[in-house]
């Protein structure tokens, strides 16, 4: 897990702009953790399209013009409810609720800001934007105001709680992250296209968040839908 900079609590000095992350050793890995869940909402969208028995480019085309991650998921769970078996249904659900978590690392390396600290070679930083809008903002303000016109600015520190330090071991978790999640979903596209085949899904189920999930949601349930997920 990345750690915040105020634990780290270096001295050097820090930087934040768009070329730290291009002559970083890690744009490898974000590159690689973005593009993977671009490849597994295509996935996401083909499992829309089955569910939807519709072709694939309808279903895509319907999954992306879906604004937000929620309307998103919403689609899914309501067409899940109504096109699959129940088992398939608590299976695609409790798939949804371990995977999608981890899409949240993926949302920061694409939408937060790089930083690099001098005395952390081995270290890249990344903080929300309005961490850096709010510590501009501090050599602007006026604190107060003279008599002859001129103003005090004070300049506070950066928030150092909301800068986090990245290093290699946090890209290997992240890049884990996605990789786990992409053959979650990819594994229920082959479970409900053939779903004779035990294969897919005893894989799903042989991860332990999502077995102890789908146990979880199918309490209760018809008893065919507990042997599906009681494997």
């Amino acid at each position: 897990m990345p750690r915040p900079l105020s634990e780290v609590s270096p001295n050097g000095k820090l930087t934040f702009a768009a070329g730290v992350l291009k002559a970083s050793p890690f744009a490898g890995d974000v590159a690689y953790v973005i593009s993977l869940w671009a490849h597994t909402d295509g996935d996401i969208a083909s499992i829309l399209s089955r569910m939807l028995k519709a072709d694939i480019a309808v279903g895509t085309a319907m999954y992306l013009s879906l604004i937000n991650s929620g309307g998103q998921r919403a689609a899914l769970k309501a067409a899940a409810k109504e096109a699959l078996p129940e088992w398939q249904d608590v299976l695609l659900r409790a798939v949804t609720s371990v995977a999608e978590p981890l899409r949240e690392q993926r949302n920061h390396f694409a939408h937060r800001v790089w930083g690099h600290c001098s005395e952390l070679p081995d270290a890249i930083l990344l903080t929300h934007p309005k961490t850096i809008v709010n510590y501009n903002a501090t050599y602007r303000q006026r604190l107060l105001s003279l008599p002859d016109g001129r103003g005090v600015i004070k300049p506070k520190p950066i928030d150092e709680t909301e800068i986090m330090v990245y290093i290699q071991e946090d890209f290997t978790e992240a890049v884990r992250d996605a990789e786990r999640a992409s053959d979650l979903y990819r594994l229920f596209y082959a479970t409900i296209s053939n779903p004779e085949i035990p294969g897919p899904r005893e894989r799903i189920l042989s991860d332990p968040n999502v077995r102890a999930r789908a146990h979880q949601m199918a309490k209760g349930l018809e008893d065919i839908t507990r042997a599906f997920l009681l494997i």
